[in-house]
Parts: structure tokens; C-alpha cells; sequence
């Protein structure tokens, strides 16, 4: 190693590369996918979609395959009134039986009780142990102390485990009470299954036989309540394992990563003994000289194969360092949070790993060349002299030149990956250039949540927001404000919808339309085109005609003559609940996409805020320029009309769109690199093979050019040598990418997996850097001096 210091750093830092890689994709994976949930049988916990408060209650009473049910709400933004300056926390509320469901004990204090779980029980909460070091400097003290949680005094029950993060990570407070969300308007909360059931399976019940069961009481509830909106099952399963709730939207995605580094491994180790064959090569005659003296062909192998894993025991020490780099880079590579990150860490399973991989890799690529170099033929070696001594060139196994064979292997790996990256690339790109319908640029979103106890009527909440929005929009460069109980990008809430001049259909059996709920100024600010009728004014209250503006889908739905022969304007649709009165479309306006893709309901309808007032909105500003050079601004206004509201998610547009392609870009920019790591090693190999082969045949050149051959025809020779090997690996790696990339279907966008584009450009760029790689050592050949080599 000493005397090849060039060698030694090549083929260290290369399999460096593969084993940190692989080292890193294998931490995430075991702790995203493999490793239980950190609850006591967590495999026996499950959830069972969403459902109405009387849903949740009877399945409660009447289901025997359960120890108990729980559920939870969405997550809401709450307010901590504690020191000098208000926070904002995430907070969620969660039936009285989830940490029973969970088998979880606090830290400190207690869970919470079934009569604090009821309408009008005494308000309670436990917090997260980092709140709890964090803003009560770990106050052994605290349980039993009371603390301000948006404008309302609650009592602090208890202090859950440190990185406890159920039912999402991220949580600072839970409360009690679902089915009393005081975000669900009192009048929707019968009909709107806004609370998410889960469970524990009793031991012994399989998750079929629960299935059934609950198919079976879904079926008794929706002939005791026809109309309701949970009465009717979305999926065949009712029942799906939490884990897979989890974590099933990365599942592949994660999978095709490690599958990724595995190549590159594959790829590396093809490096490595690609070297390490010329370098045995080199030995011919030490080991001839070594057999003569009695050195039996295992102790031949064993000295190669020690040598082999030395170099991958410093690589995989190398790269176990770089792992930890990796898995320090990753999150801050993108927006896109994977679950259970808190749980991803370097342990003993791990180290584990990484050496096993590192002593596998040294015998996997130092086989070969001691299978070869063990048995040199003695006579033929030891009777040579000089560098013509070449005993080992040309062996094969099998019929096949094995020296041949790992360069083609390495295209054919390199150009699977390089597909499945252009194919991810162009999702992204897809992606990015999606109209969505209005202007993303120099707009900056927050999120501002009342406290219900004081903001308790519909009036003071929309008064509050029509305050900020007026000296919001006052402030210099604020070019237009808004507020909406959602805005694109966030999220969106839905509800049934019918034409009111035809016969009322059941509620579960009109159409569910996107529900946007949002101040006068909202199209203005989005600069979304009005196409018809009038947008939302201050004369639009709640003592006036309700109202709404619909876009484009919806209008075609109801009215299919439009915009020809129907005009909506005028007409009156009922939106949502029992008996609703009727809104009086006054405009129409462009389709706008609330997320890029997976819209679940396509239609979207506008109601004014002040008819449909909700106690937490998200502000959108749109400014002359940078947005988040406008946050203090923004914040200090919100403090002037309400000196204790805090504000949260403070964003830009660009940001939350950028958001929506995370997990796309994050394997991009992964899958990217392995590829083009995967790229470089096949390049050298190819480069390494013909360079080798032109340097075996420096006498066959000599002889060809001293018989009248011209430098041209050398050329195409040796580079056609490299041409033969490029095209057998491209051929073989097209055929691998048309059966791989299917897996990748999920999570393309608007590009086919077999896209026949993608496979021949990646093709002929292969094919273009082959020929390069195949040309230095073809024209360093081609100038070989015919005397010289033949003297040689």
C-alpha cells in the first residue's frame, strides 16, 4: 500500500463512497420501515379512518375485537400566554384513553380521566417533555400547575416521554375533548367526520377478523343514519396497521434509495477488482516465485484476500464517517420531513452492518483476482522476463474474459440509475411547471389562530381579521392582504354540495367540492382571474344573502352548457350541513390547484369569510418584493390590533410549493448522486479496461503498424473494444430499467416509467462518454513507435 499510494487512496475513497451510502440508506430505512413503533405490541395498533363524534361513540360501545378506541383531531395551533412573549404551540386533542391505547406512562404526572374527556370537563393538558425543559426549565413542579393555553386556564396533567410523538411528530400540548374541537363550528361537528379512530387489537384478534367486524358495524350505522357523510366505507380495508399510516407513503421511495446504493456498491466493488486484477496481474511472477518455494494456492488466496479486506475495512471506516455526514446533510437537503426521524441514529445494529458490509465487500471483490493469481503457470512465468510477463491476461471463467465483464456490468448499473434519476427529474420538473393558477410569487403566508374563549362569535372573529387585513394592506410595498380558513398549498376543507333548484339529495350522495371560506381581495391578491360576475365585498355579512363564487370545474358540473349556453350567475347552490340556506353564485373564476396533484375533490367553491367566520385563518400579503423581508412588519400589525396574538408558519408561496415536490426533489437530489457517482466509476472502468488491453497489445500494434497500418485504424481498434463493451452494458441496462423503473410509477408525474425518450437520450449520452473514455488511451496507442514496440 505504501509502494501504491495511488491505488490505496482509489480504491479506499471508492468504496468509501459505496459503503457510506449504503450505510446511511440502511440507518434511515431500519428506522423508518423496520424497527417496531416504540410502543409496548404496536403491531396490534390500528386506525380506522375518520368519523363523526357519534360514529366514534357507538363503534366504542358495540366493537368486542378492541381493548379500546381512541380518537384524535387534526392539529391546531395553540397559544402559550406564559413569561414576557406569547408562543405558539402545536397542539392536537386526543380522547382520555390514548396513552391506555398506547401503553405509555408519563414522565410525570398522570393521564388524563374519562370526565375530563366530556363536553364541559375542567380543561387539562399534558405537554412534551422538550416544552417542558424548554419553557418551564424542567420545573419538577409543574404537573398540577396552571398555564394559559389560547386565552383559556388549563391545569397541567402530566409530561409525556421524551420524543414521544403520537399521532405525529413535532407535538407540544394534548388536550382533551375531541369531539368537542372548538375549530369544528358547533353546528358541523354531528356531520362532519373531522375526528380520526384508532385502537389496539385485543390479543389473539387478527386484523381481518377486526376488519370484518367493523364492516359489519359500519353497515348497522348506516342504516340507523343514512345521510351522514361517515356512513359509507372509502376503502375495502376499515382497518390499517399504524405503522403503515406512518410511514407507507415513503415506503417505496425509501426502498428505491437503498436499491440505488446497492448498485453503487455493486458498481464499486466492479472498480476495485477491476484493479486489483491489473495489479495481480503486475504479480505474475512474485507469486510463480512464491508457489516454486511451496506456497500452496490457499495460502496464495488468503494473502490476496487479506489485502482485499484491508482496503475495505479502511473504506468502510471511512465511510462510516461519511454516513454520519450524510445523515446530517439529508434533512437540510429539502423541505420534505421524513416520519420517525427522531429515531434515526448510528447504533450498535448499524456498526454492525457497516462491518459486515465492509468484509463482504473485500471478499466479494477480492475474489476474483485470487481465484486467478493463485495459479500461475509456473514454467511459462518463471522462463519470461521483463513486463511482457502477463500470465493471468485472458483468463476467463466460464467462456467469459472476466476483466470484460465487470466494465459492462458497471454500464449496465450505471445506466439503470442514470434512467431512474432522468425520470424523477423530469416528475419535478413536471411538477414545477404545473399552472396552478395564480401568482406564487411575492406573497407571504402566516397562520393566525384565535382563542375561541375570547374570539366567541362569529362576529368578533371576522371583525378581527377585517382589522388586520385594512393595516396590513396599509403598511408601504404591501401591494394587497387577505385571509382564508385555507389558502393554496395548506390544505382544504370540503363540502357537499347540490344545484338548489333540483330535488335534495341525501348529504352522502351530493358531490364534495373544495370549501374556501376567504376575506373581500382574496382573487385580487392571488391575482386569480375573475371571469365572470363580482368577487366578495364588505356588504357581503352574515345579516346579507349568502353568497359564493365557484370556479370553472364546478360550473361545467352543474351547469354543462356553460359558458355557452348556461350562464351560473344568479343561480343558488345549498353548501353543506342540514337544511343550509341557499348561496347565491356571484362570480366565477379560474381554476386554481389548492396542492399540486392527488386533488381528492377537483371543484372549489369561495364563500365569504364573514358568513362562514372561522377562529383561525391563514393571512396571505402580497409585497413589492422579497415576502420575508415583510414578517416583522406583518407580525407588529398583528400585534396592534391584538397585543397577545401571536402568529405562526411564517412562509413564503414559493416555499410551500417548493414543499409540495419534497420528497420527488429529495430523491432527485440522492438518486442524482448515485447515479452520477455510479457514472464516474463506469467511465474509469471502461477507461482502466481499454487502457490495459491497448497496453497487453503494445507488440500486436507494433506488428500491425510495421505491416503498413495507420494511426486511424489503431484508433478504431482499441476504441472499438470500448464501443463493444459500452453497448453490451447499455443493451443490458435498458433491458434492467424497463423492468425497475415500473416500481418507480407512484411516484412519478406526467412521465411514463418506460418513457422511450428518457431510455434513448440516456443511451446516447452514455455511448458519447464511453467513446471519450475509450479515446485517450486508443490515441496513446495509435502513436505507439512500431521499433519500440517491437524491441519490447
Amino acid at each position: 500500500m505504501r509502494r501504491a499510494p495511488g491505488f490505496t487512496a482509489t480504491a479506499v475513497l471508492t468504496l468509501a463512497l459505496a459503503i457510506g451510502g449504503n450505510t446511511a440508506v440502511f440507518t434511515i430505512i431500519r428506522a423508518v420501515l423496520l424497527n417496531p413503533l416504540q410502543y409496548s405490541d404496536s403491531d396490534q395498533l390500528v386506525q380506522m379512518g375518520n368519523g363523526t363524534p357519534s360514529r366514534f361513540f357507538e363503534m366504542r360501545a358495540a366493537s368486542q375485537s378492541f381493548t379500546d378506541l381512541g380518537a384524535y383531531t387534526r392539529q391546531e395551533a395553540v397559544t402559550l400566554a406564559t413569561g414576557s412573549e406569547p408562543e405558539v404551540l402545536k397542539g392536537i386533542r386526543v380522547s382520555e384513553s390514548f396513552l391506555r391505547i398506547l401503553k405509555v406512562e408519563p414522565l410525570l404526572g398522570r393521564g388524563f380521566r374519562l370526565e375530563e374527556d366530556a363536553a364541559g370537563g375542567v380543561p387539562v393538558a399534558m405537554i412534551s417533555s422538550e416544552l417542558w425543559q424548554r419553557r418551564f426549565g424542567g420545573d419538577p413542579q409543574i404537573v398540577g400547575k396552571t398555564v394559559t393555553l389560547s386565552a383559556t386556564p388549563c391545569v397541567i396533567a402530566g409530561v409525556l416521554p421524551p420524543r414521544f410523538q403520537f399521532p405525529m411528530p413535532g407535538l407540544d400540548v394534548w388536550m382533551t375533548a375531541p369531539s368537542e374541537w372548538p375549530l369544528m363550528p358547533l353546528k358541523s361537528r354531528t356531520l362532519s367526520p373531522f375526528l380520526t379512530l384508532f385502537g389496539r387489537l385485543k390479543p389473539g384478534v387478527t386484523l381481518d377478523s377486526a376488519n370484518e367486524e367493523l364492516k359489519g358495524l359500519r353497515h348497522q350505522y348506516a342504516m340507523a343514519h343514512p345521510a351522514m357523510l361517515d356512513a359509507k366505507s372509502r376503502s375495502p380495508r376499515e382497518l390499517t396497521p399504524i405503522k403503515e399510516e406512518l410511514v407507507g407513503s415513503v415506503r417505496t421511495m425509501l426502498w428505491m434509495l437503498f436499491g440505488a446504493v446497492g448498485f453503487v456498491l455493486l458498481i464499486a466493488c466492479a472498480n476495485v477488482a477491476s484493479l486489483l486484477l491489473a495489479r495481480a496481474t503486475a504479480r505474475t511472477r512474485e507469486f510463480a516465485v512464491r508457489a516454486a518455494l511451496g506456497a500452496g494456492r490457499g495460502r496464495l488466496m488468503g494473502q490476496l484476500l487479506v489485502e482485499s479486506v484491508v482496503l475495505s475495512v479502511l473504506g468502510g471506516l471511512l465511510g462510516l464517517g461519511l454516513a454520519v455526514v450524510l445523515l446530517r446533510l439529508i434533512p437540510a437537503m429539502t423541505s420534505f420531513e421524513l416520519p420517525r426521524t427522531a429515531e434515526i441514529r448510528i447504533d450498535w445494529i448499524v456498526l454492525a452492518f457497516a462491518a459486515g458490509l465492509s468484509l463482504l465487500t473485500g471478499i466479494l471483490f477480492g475474489l476474483a483476482p485470487s481465484l486467478g493469481a493463485s495459479r500461475p503457470d509456473l514454467i511459462h512465468v518463471l522462463r519470461a522476463s521483463g513486463p511482457a510477463v502477463q500470465a493471468g491476461h485472458g483468463r476467463s471463467w466460464f467462456g467469459v474474459n472476466l476483466r470484460g465483464l465487470l466494465p459492462v456490468g458497471q454500464v449496465a448499473l450505471s445506466v439503470v440509475l442514470l434512467i431512474g434519476a432522468a425520470l424523477l427529474l423530469e416528475s419535478v420538473m413536471n411538477l414545477r411547471g404545473v399552472n396552478v393558477g395564480f401568482n406564487a410569487s411575492n406573497l407571504l403566508t402566516m397562520r393566525v389562530s384565535l382563542p375561541a374563549s375570547r374570539y366567541d362569535t362569529s362576529l368578533k372573529q371576522s371583525q378581527f381579521f377585517q382589522e388586520l387585513i385594512t393595516q396590513v394592506g396599509a403598511l408601504p410595498g404591501v401591494r394587497g392582504a387577505t385571509a382564508g380558513m385555507s389558502i393554496p398549498m395548506t390544505g382544504f376543507a370540503g363540502s357537499p354540495v347540490q344545484d338548489a333548484s333540483q330535488a335534495p339529495l341525501k348529504l352522502n350522495e351530493r358531490p364534495i367540492a373544495k370549501l374556501m371560506p376567504v376575506t373581500p381581495g382574496y382573487f385580487q391578491t392571488f391575482q386569480i382571474p375573475l371571469l365572470r360576475g363580482r368577487a366578495f365585498t364588505q356588504r357581503d355579512t352574515e345579516e346579507a344573502q349568502r353568497v359564493t363564487v365557484i370556479d370553472e370545474s364546478l360550473a361545467r358540473r352543474f351547469w354543462p352548457g356553460y359558458p355557452e349556453r348556461q350562464d351560473p350567475i344568479g343561480q343558488r347552490l345549498l353548501i353543506g350541513g342540514v337544511n343550509p340556506k341557499p348561496a347565491e353564485v356571484i362570480g366565477i373564476v379560474a381554476n386554481v390547484h389548492q396542492s399540486l396533484e392527488n386533488d381528492m375533490w377537483p371543484e372549489t367553491m369561495y364563500v365569504a369569510f364573514a358568513q362562514n367566520a372561522q377562529p383561525f385563518a391563514m393571512v396571505a400579503v402580497r409585497t413589492a418584493g422579497d415576502p420575508m423581508t415583510f414578517a416583522n412588519a406583518v407580525r407588529e400589525r398583528v400585534r396592534a390590533v391584538d397585543r397577545d396574538q401571536p402568529v405562526a408558519e411564517v412562509r413564503s408561496m414559493d416555499d410551500l410549493v417548493e414543499e409540495q415536490v419534497g420528497q420527488r426533489r429529495l430523491l432527485v437530489l440522492l438518486l442524482g448522486a448515485f447515479a452520477v457517482v455510479a457514472l464516474l466509476l463506469a467511465v474509469i472502468g471502461i477507461y482502466g479496461m481499454v487502457a490495459y488491453s491497448a497496453a497487453q497489445r503494445t507488440q500486436e500494434v507494433g506488428i500491425r503498424r510495421a505491416l503498413g497500418a495507420q494511426q486511424a485504424d489503431i484508433l478504431r481498434l482499441v476504441v472499438g473494444h470500448g464501443f463493444a463493451l459500452a453497448v453490451t452494458g447499455i443493451a443490458l441496462g435498458l433491458a434492467g430499467a424497463y423492468g425497475l423503473t415500473r416500481v418507480m410509477k407512484t411516484v412519478l408525474f406526467g412521465v411514463s416509467p418506460t418513457d422511450p425518450l428518457t431510455f434513448g437520450g440516456i443511451a446516447a449520452v452514455f455511448l458519447v462518454v464511453a467513446l471519450g473514455a475509450s479515446y485517450v488511451p486508443a490515441r496513446r496507442a495509435a502513436r505507439v513507435d512500431p521499433m519500440t514496440a517491437l524491441r519490447v
